[in-house]
């Protein structure tokens, strides 16, 4: 019989497992999730999300049934991210406000899906096969400590990537997304030894990927759920935990498909997007482009694992992160659409591997990542500190031009929390360079603590030094509140002409239009109003009041205008019966 010595990679001792005290660890997670839900309003990239978690949470039935925003269907995903948020809505908006209550769903899902994680890279990280080599004087790492330090550094890579940072943040559907993958790789893992709660997990966690991913997406996971529960590590439970399993998994979207197709409209426009395309050269071209730079640094350390434990591709870590990466491109060869959720999908697979690849790395090759880290972020804070610093003093002239150019007339004002917050993480990451190079610790989490406490570092810098001119230029508060005092408010109704959802949603949150539904056409509603885009009625970016508009066979007036700062060419319209 060989032994799997002779082909393991990991020579390691017990000071390479040493322990990362967990107080640091929760203050890096919750530092790492904060930023970005708080201290700003309302953004075009999770203004749709947003308005369908509102729409179920002051809505009826049909409207928890059928996403939609103010009556304006949405097909691209299923209902659970915006049941999830409509939870939330309707438990703490009361107090919180919809919008906060929205942004503490993404807080507490960001939060589970790292606590998902490392239950399952701590379940792998103690299997035997995955063990590192005995040595010859003994001192080799106890199964229970490599495992906790194997899903310590998965945690800090999941901190340390910047794709999972830019689309878990905001309230559209990537946290729930990312928390699904991560239920299901956690009842995955848990299935490899006895478990009765493992199937339950497994299974609802393939159902939440159903209710939540591109169908063609979902297909992909039930074919991977398939062969993973009857490959020979999981073959001893399979016939345990196969029922429960796709009983659950398959059959709750199934319920939501059968139920939302007795409604033809939104069966229709949900169906039309379930196609194969292959993938256009500029689209390839595209995610080229963004692959490497979206799950830095999961994917040189994954092709690291792949490469250092090919003679073991059949163990449970090789299996899954394999399959983890393989089903998403295919998704991506086979419909060439929707890059931001297929981009997302491919970290699940990288997360598994990445930390087993970080433990094959010699310290030459290890300092490589900190020395990148250092000069990296420690660039990235000076920039953000010197914007702040151009948009009080004017200088460096270069900065202050740029601030212009983003946020046009963009007046800063001070406030103290944020930039004792900011303050104190720049102080925190020297006092990080300090024990990094003073100390020169062994554990192999260290390579990987400069990049996840530098990428929080800038996330903190950003929503505390930047965020005031950031939200200035990305909120639609402003466009809100000045719709707002132009619209009466005895105003019932309102028709949508060609807005798009983000816009109808933020309208609706900020300005309380009362938008009637896209499916009653303007033959059956006769409303005083109608807002739309000025491309849409062939309008200048800023119209003059009382323009005259021919819409619909009907004879309008420009009302009102307005748009969010750094909207280049389109405005918001609002017309008035004439």
């Amino acid at each position: 019989m060989k032994s799997t010595q002779t082909t393991n990679p990991l020579r390691l001792n017990q000071q390479d497992t040493s322990r990362l005290p967990y107080r640091y660890f929760i203050l890096l997670a919750i530092a790492y999730i904060v930023p970005g839900l708080i201290w700003r309003g309302l953004w075009k990239q999770e203004a749709e999300s947003f308005g369908v978690m509102l729409t179920m949470a002051e809505g009826a039935k049909n409207d928890w049934l059928l996403p939609n925003v103010i009556g304006a269907y949405v097909f691209d995903s299923g209902p659970l991210p915006y049941w999830i948020g409509a939870i939330f809505i309707k438990v703490f908006g009361g107090f919180l406000g919809s919008f906060s209550a929205a942004q503490l769903a993404i807080f507490c899902q960001d939060a589970l899906s790292m606590l998902l994680l490392w239950q399952a890279v701590f379940r792998l990280g103690v299997l035997p096969d995955l063990q590192p080599q005995r040595l010859a004087f003994g001192g080799e790492p106890a199964p229970q400590d490599y495992g906790r330090m194997l899903a310590d550094s998965a945690v800090l890579l999941f901190i340390a990537t910047y794709g999972i940072a830019a689309h878990t943040h905001d309230t559209s559907n990537g946290a729930t997304q990312l928390m699904v993958c991560m239920l299901w790789l956690f009842g995955a893992t848990r299935a490899l030894g006895p478990s009765n709660s493992a199937r339950w997990f497994w299974g609802l966690g393939l159902a939440g990927i159903g209710l939540s991913l591109p169908f063609a997406l979902y297909i992909g996971f039930v074919l991977i759920t398939l062969a993973v529960l009857f490959f020979t590590h999981w073959r001893e439970q399979s016939l345990h935990n196969a029922p429960l399993t796709l009983l659950l998994g398959m059959g709750l979207p199934l319920v939501w498909v059968a139920n939302m197709s007795q409604y033809e409209e939104f069966y229709a426009g949900w169906l039309s997007l379930q196609h194969f395309a292959p993938i256009s050269n500029a689209n390839l071209r595209f995610f080229i482009r963004n692959i490497f730079v979206f799950t830095w640094p999961l994917w040189p350390l994954a092709m690291v694992c792949i490469w250092r434990w090919r003679a073991q591709w059949g163990n449970p870590m090789m299996l899954l992160g394999l399959l983890l990466i393989l089903m998403p491109s295919l998704h991506l060869a086979l419909t060439g659409q929707r890059f931001v959720t297929t981009l997302l999908i491919f970290t699940p697979g990288l997360l598994i591997l990445a930390p087993f690849g970080l433990a094959t790395l010699n310290r030459g090759r290890a300092n490589i990542i900190d020395w990148f880290s250092l000069i990296t972020f420690s660039l990235l804070a000076a920039a953000i500190w010197m914007l702040w610093e151009a948009a009080w003093l004017g200088y460096p002239t270069f900065a202050n031009n740029l601030i212009d150019k983003f946020a046009p007339n963009f007046t800063p004002i001070f406030k103290w929390l944020p930039f004792l917050f900011a303050a104190t993480v720049s102080f925190a990451w020297a006092f990080l360079l300090h024990w990094r190079i003073r100390f020169e610790p062994r554990a192999i989490w260290k390579s990987v603590m400069l990049s996840s406490g530098g990428l929080v570092m800038v996330w903190v810098l950003l929503a505390t030094l930047a965020m005031p001119f950031i939200d200035y230029a990305r909120s639609y508060e402003q466009v809100g509140t000045s719709l707002a005092s132009k619209l009466p408010t005895q105003t019932t109704c309102v028709h949508a002409y060609q807005l798009p959802n983000e816009a109808r949603a933020a309208m609706y949150y900020y300005a309380k239009v009362p938008f009637i539904p896209n499916q009653l056409a303007f033959a059956h509603v006769q409303c005083p109003y109608v807002l739309t885009t000025n491309q849409a009625v062939n309008l200048p970016k800023t119209p003059n009041e009382n323009t005259i508009v021919t819409l619909m066979e009907r004879t309008w007036r420009v009302a009102w205008s307005g748009e969010r700062i750094n909207e280049r060419k389109k405005s918001l319209v609002l017309l008035r019966v004439d």
